[in-house]
């Protein structure tokens, strides 16, 4: 894409367009607009991901997170501030993640409900957020599992034996975990190493799949992809402790999600993971 393509998308003036990456809906660059440092995100076709995007950032932004700030929005390009990385922090990543993200699961909404106020998004995939949900185990198999199992299945990613599977283990999901000691909390909800950037002044948090869940949700994702251990740990559970059955129950349990959605951006790859997380679960 040119300058001026890029120029036209925004009606504003751009130069030094340097490409960076393909993202999951389109090509990511850097430039320069309005004499500062950009991200340009854009999307082949114009649709309402971008958007979601930039509503989701702002949301965080809000509710005391530190992300890049969106300065233009629109369904074919979303310009964000650029984050400059600092190569010689004086802080611990793991150490100030954990208490960033222990700070965002306090955060919870008035109704009580899972979900969110609109449909977000995770990767190229739209989140059902339809906010009608007290019950933790039916918003998880509702509106997360069983939606992407069944686009995974439509795309010949997963056999269905495996559904089926999936289905079972979905109909008795709310006598696995125990959904007393459970509260809605704020979740970036695709938290890993590459949606965390850090600064000389701590760490900001990009590509966001917000919702409000189980924050324990979170947790298991992060194990999923190994981005964080021990220190972690320690400093998150000094705010919110560990349930009794997350490492047991809750771990293979909320892996299934981000393994199906990463089954369907990638293929089969993930489903030996993910029959693992089943057998763990013995469904």
């Amino acid at each position: 894409m040119t300058p001026q393509r890029v120029s036209e998308l925004l009606d504003r003036e751009v130069s030094d367009l340097t490409y960076l990456s393909s993202g999951q809906i389109g090509d990511i660059y850097q430039a320069r607009l309005d004499h500062r440092s950009v991200v340009i995100k854009t999307t082949a076709e114009e649709r309402a991901d971008l958007m979601i995007e930039a509503k989701m950032l702002q949301d965080l932004s809000t509710n005391g997170v530190r992300v890049p700030e969106v300065i233009v929005s629109t369904k074919a390009a979303l310009v964000l501030e650029y984050i400059t990385p600092c190569r010689s922090i004086h802080y611990d990543k793991e150490i100030e993640t954990a208490k960033a993200l222990a700070s965002l699961h306090q955060v919870s909404n008035d109704s009580r409900m899972y979900g969110y106020y609109y449909n977000t998004t995770i990767a190229s995939f739209t989140q059902n957020n339809e906010q009608t949900q007290y019950n933790w185990a039916l918003f998880l198999s509702q509106m997360r599992i069983l939606p992407m199992a069944k686009l995974c299945y439509d795309r010949g990613v997963l056999e269905k034996s495996l559904l089926k599977r999936i289905e079972t283990l979905c109909s008795g999901l709310y006598r696995r975990i125990d959904m007393s000691r459970i509260t809605p909390s704020l979740l970036h909800g695709d938290i890993w190493s590459g949606n965390l950037l850090y600064e000389k002044s701590g760490v900001c948090f990009i590509d966001p799949a917000i919702y409000f869940g189980d924050r324990e949700m979170e947790l298991a994702f992060l194990l999923l992809f190994h981005t964080f251990g021990k220190e972690f740990f320690e400093e998150y559970t000094k705010v919110h402790a560990l349930s009794g059955e997350f490492y047991e129950t809750k771990v293979p349990l909320y892996q299934i999600y981000p393994l199906l959605v990463h089954a369907a951006l990638y293929g089969g790859g993930y489903i030996i993971e993910l029959k693992q997380r089943l057998e763990s679960l013995k469904v």
